[in-house]
């Protein structure tokens, strides 16, 4: 058996290597102009919008500007900013420095080192505060808490972080109202290209969610090993957590008290999800990671994706909308709201919005 084990890695590996190298010389269009088309209309300027949430007055989004993450590409720094739903403009997130209130107390920030922001998640906490939590992996890896606050326009105020540097690779984060989280641990630090292209066919598991509470304490849930943890939310009146396993091409619905699934939704390269309205929305890429590799330098890449509308109860498929993304970056989040759906990019300097009526 071990020697089979090996032969099959061994074709494997020199499959990939002969993939990669068809792929290194293919490439993808550069778009030339941000001009909207019949399926998006797109507003540029922006660094790979990788995440959204939506402001409680309905009219601006938080946009994660994601700058990349080590080892699967090369680590930058990002940003937060604001997109005005109405007058269509984008601004830099003005951050405050507080307390740290909502961290740990290990955990310190230096004001003059900028943030990379990966996944975020906005809630009203119990106590009526807005807080958003932001994945970062920069300068290292850190959860980093904010209160959003109204002072004659949104801004942020730092209140907070969760050092993990070392010991936990994380894409998502999820909150709930008392300002405890879960997170999506994507791999360990050393997970390399060719370990994420061993997976595409092996669909082993290389990571798991992890919960932390605010004494400090990391909980793993073993029950949610899978390949390739990445977009996550927590449905907290069911007490149910939403899992998408990139890697293992599936969504998964947990009851956090049973520790079973309740529902899976089964398609290609899951990446985030969003709780709105009554449903799950999550965003598909309707094109192999072998295709991925072939967008290289190129600003947007401009491969085809979906945005699923599934059921809360058992991840039934409601609607789905379809995107060629001729204009844009391959989706990685869909945020419904006022009968357009917003749709970010983690390899794209713009932002999309599709409408509701287009669904299949």
């Amino acid at each position: 058996m071990k020697k089979i084990s090996i032969t099959i890695l061994g074709i494997l590996t020199l499959s990939v290597g002969t993939l990669l190298l068809f792929i290194n010389n293919q490439s993808i269009e550069p778009l030339s102009a941000c001009e909207n088309n019949e399926e998006l209309k797109v507003y540029c300027n922006f660094m790979n919008p990788e995440d959204l949430a939506l402001t409680p007055d309905g009219n601006f989004l938080i946009v994660a500007e994601f700058g990349g993450m080590a080892p699967l590409v090369e680590m930058t720094a990002g940003k937060l900013s604001f997109f005005n739903i109405k007058n269509k403009t984008r601004d830099k997130a003005n951050i405050a420095f507080g307390k740290n209130e909502w961290g740990s107390d290990d955990c310190a920030r230096d004001p003059s080192i900028p943030f990379g922001p990966h996944g975020i998640d906005l809630v009203q906490r119990d106590d009526g505060k807005l807080q958003l939590a932001v994945v970062s992996h920069y300068p290292n890896e850190s959860i980093e808490m904010f209160e959003l606050v109204d002072k004659n326009g949104w801004m942020l105020e730092w209140k907070g972080c969760i050092d993990v540097d070392g010991q936990y690779y994380f894409n998502d984060v999820s909150l709930d109202r008392s300002g405890n989280f879960y997170a999506s641990h994507m791999f360990e630090s050393d997970f390399s290209l060719l370990s994420a292209l061993w997976n595409v066919f092996a669909k082993s598991d290389t990571g798991l969610v992890i919960k932390w509470t605010q004494n400090n304490k990391f909980e793993e849930l073993k029950y949610t090993a899978g390949s390739f943890p990445n977009g996550i939310a927590l449905d907290e009146k069911n007490n149910n957590l939403i899992v998408n396993y990139n890697l293992g091409d599936k969504t998964v619905l947990f009851n956090l008290n049973s520790k079973q699934p309740l529902g899976v939704y089964e398609h290609n390269s899951p990446d985030n999800v969003i709780i709105k309205d009554g449903f799950a929305w999550v965003t598909n890429h309707d094109h192999s990671v072998i295709e991925s590799l072939g967008c290289g330098e190129a600003v947007n890449c401009t491969l085809p994706f979906s945005v699923n509308k599934l059921s809360l109860f058992d991840l039934s498929l409601i609607d789905s909308y379809k995107f060629q993304s001729k204009n844009m970056g391959v989706g990685t989040v869909g945020l419904p709201h006022n009968e357009s759906l917003w749709i970010g990019s983690y390899h794209s300097d713009r932002l999309a919005e599709g409408s509701l009526s287009n669904s299949e």
